[in-house]
């Protein structure tokens, strides 16, 4: 039995569809993300879960049981969803000590003082925080005090834990810190989660599976490498790391399905498609499509490989020196390629503008429909 379940849920801010008949379910221990930019309706779901929002249409369930619905006139209340919810602010008092931050769920919840002690004991050895109890929140980092939420949140063992772009108010070190913490803390619990975040590299480190949306819909939806290999259209591959897309047209479609033969007219030329996820479909030849190549998966060269295929000549109009990596834009015909380069790559020292040549692997290219 699913742990969370989204069916078919509709919420309008008067003419403004926020979420358009968006169905989830979330499996009992799975860390599920909600990803997409601001607007998308992601933290509208999260806040429909927990009861902080009323929907128009759909239903939610709570292992199996109806907790919202419009059409059944059932809304259970927050309070009573026994579900855990962190924000962007971690919403700790600020006149409170970290033992009485964690213990303010439980006295809520009337929890005798025996298991209060031996429930924020517990849960404060858990984050990694014991010895801390009697500091301030002023007292600590962002980090400790992201994990004093949790501790809060995790104490009286709420069913789901409901993540509303937590580390956004880390700077950016401590959040790469904290993510990795935060995923290994949550497998250890065991505790089913959804993570809302516009964050793709969030998103990626902290999820078994990824929900990517757009205006009020889900694009796609699948496990982190899936999302990344294999996007589902032009919105997904722009969204989802660093990619070139270029207009495109199928020429042939080989009797496997692995290979293809594209023209891509922005840079007069002729390119060679394989697949690793599976057959190309061999209907698409003839039609319109979208090249992807991402930025780090294409060779720059100072004077021409020897490859048998897709190898173009271009010039380099600018660099964008990065530390660890260089981008290189490259205009290729009528259209700007952006290569990337580690840094003991020779063709990181090229001027602002010289000839290169650029291989683009056969592996590397995937074709995508449109938004």
């Amino acid at each position: 039995m699913d742990k969370i379940e989204a069916k078919n849920v509709v919420k309008k801010y008067g003419k403004v569809v926020a979420v358009d008949d968006v169905s989830l379910a979330v499996k009992e221990g799975e860390i599920l993300s909600l990803l997409g930019p601001s607007g998308c309706g992601k933290t509208t779901i999260l806040r429909a879960i927990a009861g902080l929002e009323d929907i128009d249409e759909g239903e939610i369930l709570l292992d199996g049981k109806v907790i919202t619905s419009p059409k059944q006139r059932l809304f259970v209340s927050p309070e009573k969803r026994q579900l855990g919810l962190m924000f962007q602010s971690y919403a700790l008092w600020p006149h409170m000590k970290v033992r009485a931050n964690v213990a303010y769920g439980l006295k809520v919840r009337k929890y005798s003082k025996e298991e209060i002690d031996k429930k924020v004991k517990e849960s404060l050895e858990t984050v990694g925080l014991s010895g801390l109890e009697e500091r301030y929140p002023s007292q600590l980092s962002g980090g400790q005090q992201q994990r004093v939420a949790l501790a809060r949140n995790i104490a009286y063992e709420p069913k789901v834990l409901l993540l509303d772009e937590p580390l956004s108010n880390l700077d950016r070190r401590v959040r790469d810190r904290m993510r990795t913490e935060l995923h290994i803390l949550l497998k250890r619990i065991g505790i089913t989660a959804v993570y809302v975040t516009h964050d793709q590299e969030e998103a990626f480190a902290i999820s078994d599976r990824i929900i990517l949306m757009k205006d009020g819909k889900i694009v796609q939806e699948a496990a982190p490498k899936e999302l990344y290999d294999e996007p589902a259209n032009s919105f997904a591959a722009d969204f989802i790391g660093r990619a070139n897309l270029l207009k495109a047209k199928v020429l042939e479609v080989d009797e496997k399905g692995k290979s293809a033969k594209i023209e891509v007219p922005e840079i007069g030329a002729t390119l060679v498609c394989r697949s690793e996820f599976g057959e190309l479909p061999k209907d698409c030849a003839g039609k319109p499509c979208e090249l992807l190549v991402r930025y780090n998966e294409i060779g720059i060269f100072e004077s021409k490989p020897d490859f048998r295929e897709n190898v173009i000549k271009g010039e380099v109009i600018h660099r964008d020196y990065r530390g660890s990596v260089t981008d290189h834009e490259v205009v290729v015909g009528n259209a700007t390629i952006i290569v990337t380069s580690h840094r003991f790559c020779g063709m990181s020292k090229v001027g602002e503008r010289k000839d290169v040549y650029l291989y683009m692997p056969p592996e590397a290219i995937r074709l995508v429909r449109g938004a």
